[in-house]
């Protein structure tokens, strides 16, 4: 038999091997199991560590890499010495037998060249949650130990002793918790007890944080009309007689017309198994297991819906899509519709076109919030073919997901950003909804974007990719001008009539309210008198309004008047923002609550002064305002409306968007205020207002891309009113109101604020005319970072100068605009060229710094 071998990325990190790729002796035993992608433990150093196979040979390949312990002491040929002893063999397989497609193998290692992440962390993307696991200290007893007087030993290491020779071999975390103490003088008591021979080390793996769920099941082997014989013949056992007449009741339910013979598995879940075991032995009844899928869609109520009529140009606009789908031929297509023209109808038709064809569908999401509503809808569509991936859903949940779709069991995968690395191994469609979103790029770890991967992903699988927005980003849309994509767009806004055919309806209209004039009104609330007036008449005709505000709490920050002090947090360079905490009502009777300030970024909390730490003034006051200061605002304007706040505050339990959603649909609350979670996807009938509290939000950042991230925001939750025949009016407030994102997103045009911004970025030499790299680096000494940055940012001057980039410009080096997060100070800099990857090449490795490629903030 030939030998094996396998190149292997391992766990573990190396700055002479970035991508940790070695190569090992696949044994006898393995070769028929091993395969590219398989999960598996391998020997590295004195270690054990995962590792994912990437590629198989037969015979030892010329690029052979060692690992550490493996490498020759001198110079050595393969020619003269194949070197077969020094190459380690495989271990084992992991527990779970997992293996991950060939094309997201390909996908990790454009994820690894194009973003520089370690390649173990790319591959640790496409793993089952859950299926990380570690080697781990064990000790055990030798058989010195199991026989040795337990009385002859100290008191401290007779605990560990006689804790070893009752459990047998235990990691040494497991027998800390037993033992409690140091794990330091644990530690050194083992080794006390290894050198005299009573203890030998080991390695345990520690278990895998999610694994398949079983159901026991029982079989009864008795034919219903022997069942009375049984019964006698187990005399006085009344455990066991009632254990066998309650699966005899069961199995009636299941099959009540059951002849001769065995009957149907039913579910012994609540039974005792010791006295299972004994009807077993008696041959009444056969034990098994099932696989238990949990399945977050299990238990809901979800109506098959029928597809509406289309309108004559969403036929238009859905041909070259199918099309495309029916030729199996991988395109692009960038769908630019406005709020409510019915995008998700044609995903919907595109997916149904994909499934007849065999293969299967990726639809991304850009919050977790807007996947109950998509979910409820594609699942009424396609029923059991769907399934839900995020980060909300329990480790169990996402792991059994993951295993459905890897068998293709499911079809239809709806999630949030890292749903892009499900494993579907018949691909045909991805649907990238919102594909301006920022929050589909990632901003730790990997720091990929969701849309640039699946469009790579696309292209790997000869899939069709649609990327949705009625707000395209700027770099999407002059792709499609200059014909990278294809460009669709629906203009208007789809409604029904009483036979269900389509009709047009229009975007409700946009007011802006000038705040500064309002203050010279006398007017000092948080409402202009015009959404004032608003808000009383959807209340007086019992339709539905929308506040926004994307800042959470009660107040920005807190100072004092006298002297100027702002409260900020300790390890971070950002006040601490103002929360009401315990104020939720009650039985109707809403408690006061107290104070809390909180750290957005960091998480730390603190009580609120009451006089200022810097001159001892009682003038301390509250500045700006967060959605529970709306909340209490519309309580004490409108007493009598139902209001509902949505936010992360309140969303931090799992199905806590679902609730709220369901509960507005219901018509369970007049009013809802939140954040930028409920800004956009959302279809909401009843709203017929949406106000926006603070149009000037983020408006002024100093990052590039803030005014389209301001006007994307606008026009979509101006998206949120009117989309019935109720139709409806939006209400911008703002102290900026002739900027031009805002004019344009209150005339829902975004044709001229792209023209506008294009501009822009073309005399500043911004994405999409450049590409943009971020190095960030911290630590716990200012001037430590300061010297790096200067340095970093004088290596990458002389780089760009041996490359003779002459369109390449160095931005900084200076403190970022957090300057101080959770302790530790951060300086960055931005280089701006036409491709950043010749330069990270002519760098290299560059540890202690983070290389964000294609960064979406500059903050």
């Amino acid at each position: 038999m030939s030998e094996l071998f396998a190149d292997v990325a391992v766990r573990a990190q190396l700055f002479s091997n970035p991508a940790s790729i070695f190569t090992y002796h696949v044994p006898a035993q393995l070769r028929s199991t091993v395969v590219e992608g398989a999960l598996v433990w391998v020997p590295f150093g004195r270690q054990r560590v995962q590792g994912i196979v990437l590629a198989l040979y037969t015979s030892l390949p010329p690029h052979i890499q060692r690992t550490p312990e493996q490498q020759p002491s001198g110079p050595a040929s393969l020619a003269d010495d194949p070197q077969l002893p020094t190459i380690r063999p495989i271990i084992e397989l992991s527990e779970a037998g997992i293996t991950i497609p060939p094309h997201l193998l390909r996908l990790a290692r454009w994820l690894h060249g194009y973003y520089r992440a370690r390649l173990w962390d790319a591959l640790e993307l496409l793993l089952p949650p859950g299926a990380e696991q570690e080697a781990e200290v064990a000790w055990r007893a030798t058989p010195h130990g199991m026989h040795v007087e337990l009385g002859t030993l100290p008191a401290s290491e007779r605990g560990v002793l006689y804790y070893l020779r009752r459990n047998g071999e235990t990691s040494e975390k497991v027998l800390h918790d037993a033992l409690h103490g140091s794990p330091s003088e644990l530690r050194r008591l083992c080794l006390a007890l290894k050198e005299r021979g009573l203890l030998t080390r080991a390695t345990a793996l520690s278990r895998p944080k999610a694994r398949t769920q079983h159901e026991r099941m029982v079989r009864l082997l008795v034919p219903p009309a022997d069942l009375p014989n049984a019964i006698s013949e187990l005399g006085r056992a009344t455990k066991r007689i009632a254990v066998l007449q309650s699966i005899a009741e069961r199995v009636a339910v299941a099959a009540p017309s059951n002849g001769p013979g065995a009957g149907p598995l039913v579910s012994a879940r609540d039974l005792p198994l010791m006295t299972l075991r004994e009807l077993a032995e008696r041959d009444y009844v056969e034990l098994s297991a099932r696989e238990v899928v949990r399945n977050p869609l299990d238990g809901a109520a979800i109506k098959p819906d029928v597809p509406p009529e289309l309108s004559p140009l969403q036929a238009r606009v859905l041909a070259p899509i199918t099309d495309a789908v029916q030729q199996r031929e991988h395109a692009v297509f960038l769908l630019h519709g406005v709020t409510g023209s019915g995008k998700t109808e044609l995903y919907l038709r595109a997916i149904a076109r994909t499934l007849r064809q065999g293969r299967q569908a990726l639809v991304l999401v850009p919050e977790i919030a807007l996947t109950a509503q998509l979910v409820r809808r594609f699942a009424a569509r396609f029923g059991e073919q769907v399934v839900v991936l995020h980060s909300g859903l329990s480790l169990g949940e996402r792991f059994d997901t993951w295993r459905r779709l890897r068998r293709a069991e499911a079809r239809v995968v709806v999630g949030s950003r890292s749903a892009v690395f499900a494993p579907l191994p018949e691909l045909g469609l991805i649907v990238v909804d919102e594909e301006h979103e920022p929050s589909y790029k990632h901003e730790e770890g990997v720091r990929y974007h969701a849309r640039d991967v699946a469009l790579e992903l696309a292209a790997l699988t000869e899939s069709v990719v649609i990327l949705g927005s009625a707000t395209p980003a700027i770099e999407s849309y002059q792709r499609a001008r200059e014909g990278a994509y294809a460009l669709l767009e629906l203009p208007e806004r789809v409604g029904r009539k009483a036979n269900g055919a389509s009709q047009p309806i229009p975007l409700p209209p946009v007011r802006i309210v000038d705040m500064r004039l309002e203050l010279q009104h006398g007017n000092r609330s948080i409402f202009s008198r015009p959404l004032q007036r608003a808000l009383t008449e959807v209340l007086r005709k019992r339709q539905q309004a929308l506040l926004f505000l994307n800042r959470r709490g009660t107040a920005a920050f807190v100072m004092c008047r006298d002297c100027g002090y702002v409260v900020g947090c300790p390890r971070c360079s950002s006040p601490l923002t103002v929360h009401i905490v315990g104020d939720e009502p009650i039985q109707g009777v809403r408690s006061p609550g107290y104070e809390l300030l909180r750290c957005h970024t960091c998480g730390h909390r603190e009580l609120a002064p009451s006089v200022c730490r810097e001159c001892w003034s009682s003038r301390i006051r509250h500045f700006g305002i967060g959605t529970q200061r709306v909340v209490a605002a519309v309580e004490e304007l409108w007493p009598e409306a139902r209001v509902l706040r949505w936010d992360r505050d309140v969303t931090g339990r799992k199905g806590a968007h679902d609730r709220l959603l369901q509960s507005f649909l219901n018509h369970e609350a007049d009013i809802v205020v939140g954040t930028q979670m409920i800004a956009k996807g959302l279809d909401l009938p009843l709203v017929t207002l949406v106000g926006v509290v603070s149009a000037d939000t983020g408006l002024h950042l100093p990052d590039f891309r803030a005014g389209e991230r301001a006007f994307q925001l606008m026009a979509q939750v101006a998206g949120r009113a009117g989309r019935r025949d109720l139709g409806g009016e939006v209400i911008m407030q703002s102290y900026t109101p002739d900027h031009y994102a805002l004019q344009a997103a209150a005339a829902h045009d975004y044709h001229s604020f792209f023209q506008e911004e294009i501009a822009f970025r073309a005399d500043t030499h911004y994405p999409p005319f450049s590409q943009l790299v971020r190095f960030l680096t911290s630590g716990p000494n200012a001037d430590t970072v300061r010297l790096a940055a200067e340095a970093l940012a004088e290596r990458v001057r002389v780089a760009l100068g041996r490359l003779s980039f002459t369109d390449a410009a160095v931005i900084g080096p200076a403190p970022a605009f957090m300057e101080r997060m959770r302790g530790k100070y951060r300086w960055h800099l931005l280089v701006r060229a036409p491709d950043i990857h010749p330069l990270l090449d002519e760098l290299g490795p560059l540890p202690g710094w983070t290389v964000d490629v294609d960064p979406g903030s500059m903050l």
